[in-house]
């Protein structure tokens, strides 16, 4: 049998309201932010950890604050608030938030009427309970509801506030795009679905409207992002992710297309032949495993076989010519045994992956899986990852040689200190180009001359098509 969804402590996960010291509804813990009159609009930095959604959540933040005047994304020197957008999947993540957090506390204190917030993940995860850790926090909010975060903002700094803030036209080439929030899937390792809720999709015409915007301001690449972004369905059509991904494909301007992050229960043929038939989709699948074991799947309550996931492999590699593939894994989750974790190992090596992303497991309260013990040894976890990393870099180094002496197009990001430009494939590999070559933004062609594991050497340049 599955292990129950919920274990005891993640009855408190629940939608977080904007949490403040001084609130009139309870006793004042400490006091009220100083909020001095600045004579201009005041100024944000935005720092962020973890993954994509984060990242989308630092644009949807910079847009709302530009919206109420406030100047975002600032030096932090520059700034009279700092808002931390924080992540909870893993431990590890967590204390770089504390240890974000102390280095602002010295800033804060350098000028009186500087703010901390925090949001995000270990915001809804941990409540209010972080303003009696964090002393020095002055703001806490729930990331998927922030109005209550900027009218309070607006009341506070409204004279000094003369209306919104023009947004510059944006340097970026690439952005994320939220589509849905929130999981439905009750991995049991994992605490998403507890702190992004339930999933939720957007409208697919306001979904194009915001890409429209972006290319508007001269992005060209999007990557669509849900934490089961497969599993997408609009709210008013029920159409689901291959019909979003052809209403995005139509706009003019957008170069490149990409998803993240596909549940294997939900990879359908439909979404293999869009990827195959959309000029603008690259030709890459991210289809995280987690684990090559039947048994270790039913703990992880992944809700597939390893049968079952090698033929969507196979299908999406039969549909879509040149197919890039990426995945996560997991190694010493609950009870992993050796055979357990040789599964593992022989699917990677079949399968063989561009790109593997592997973690240790770490536990996280309020999951099912924090009822089990965590008795695989981290001294025998290292070992695990290791292990594969090695393989890994092997089957990586042996994909990009067989790329020697093709052609690739290179979608140029930046220009490195060396000043030879770099990018990324439509297969999402790194690429370097000769110096002087070409410039961000540009889109190149050329001849693979050499490689590494993890990256392309790229001569004979030419303007792609």
């Amino acid at each position: 049998m599955y292990l129950p969804v919920l274990s005891p402590s993640a009855s408190h996960f629940k939608a977080l309201p904007l949490a403040r010291r001084g609130d009139a509804d309870e006793p004042v813990r400490g006091r009220e932010p100083i909020v001095p009159r600045l004579g201009r609009p005041p100024r944000v930095h935005l720092w962020h950890i973890g993954c994509q959604m984060n990242d989308a959540d630092h644009e949807r933040l910079a847009e709302s604050f530009a919206e109420i005047g406030f100047i975002p994304d600032v030096a932090l020197e520059d700034a009279d608030i700092a808002v931390l957008i924080s992540c909870a999947v893993r431990s590890n993540a967590e204390q770089k938030v504390y240890g974000k957090f102390k280095e602002l506390i010295p800033w804060k204190r350098e000028r009186p009427g500087r703010a901390i917030a925090l949001t995000g993940c270990m915001a809804v995860e941990h409540g209010s309970a972080l303003l009696d850790r964090m002393a020095d926090l002055d703001y806490m909010f729930d990331v998927r509801e922030p109005e209550g975060f900027f009218a309070r903002l607006q009341s506070l700094y409204g004279g000094d506030v003369d209306g919104p803030v023009t947004m510059p036209a944006s340097d970026r080439l690439l952005a994320y795009v939220p589509v849905m929030g929130g999981c439905n899937e009750m991995c049991t390792y994992c605490i998403v679905p507890f702190v992004r809720g339930r999933e939720s999709s957007r409208p697919t015409a306001e979904i194009v409207a915001d890409v429209r915007r972006l290319v508007d301001r001269g992005v060209r690449e999007v990557t669509l992002l849900g934490q089961n972004v497969n599993s997408y369905r609009d709210p008013g059509a029920g159409t689901g992710l291959p019909e979003l991904l052809a209403a995005v494909d139509a706009i003019p301007g957008l170069w490149r297309l990409r998803f993240l992050t596909s549940h294997p229960r939900n990879a359908v043929p439909q979404l293999f032949a869009a990827m195959r038939d959309l000029s603008s989709v690259c030709e890459q699948l991210h289809l995280p495993v987690q684990a090559g074991d039947d048994e270790l799947l039913r703990r992880m309550r992944r809700v597939y076989t390893v049968a079952e996931y090698r033929e969507k492999i196979a299908e999406a590699k039969a549909t879509v010519p040149g197919l890039a593939l990426t995945t996560d894994i997991i190694v010493g989750f609950s009870g992993e045994t050796e055979a357990e974790f040789e599964g593992t190992v022989r699917l990677l090596s079949d399968i063989r992956y561009d790109v593997v992303h592997i973690q240790a497991y770490s536990v996280r309260p309020g999951t099912a899986a924090a009822r089990r013990a965590d008795d695989v040894p981290l001294v025998e976890k290292k070992r695990r990852l290791n292990h594969l990393l090695d393989i890994q870099r092997g089957i990586a180094l042996e994909l990009n040689q067989a790329l020697l002496a093709s052609t690739v197009d290179v979608l140029v990001e930046g220009v490195g200190e060396n000043g030879r430009p770099y990018g990324r494939t439509r297969q999402g590999k790194v690429a370097w180009l000769p110096a002087g070559s070409a410039s961000a933004g540009d889109l190149r062609a050329g001849q693979v001359a050499a490689v590494t594991h993890w990256q392309l050497e790229i001569d004979a340049v030419r303007a792609a098509a």
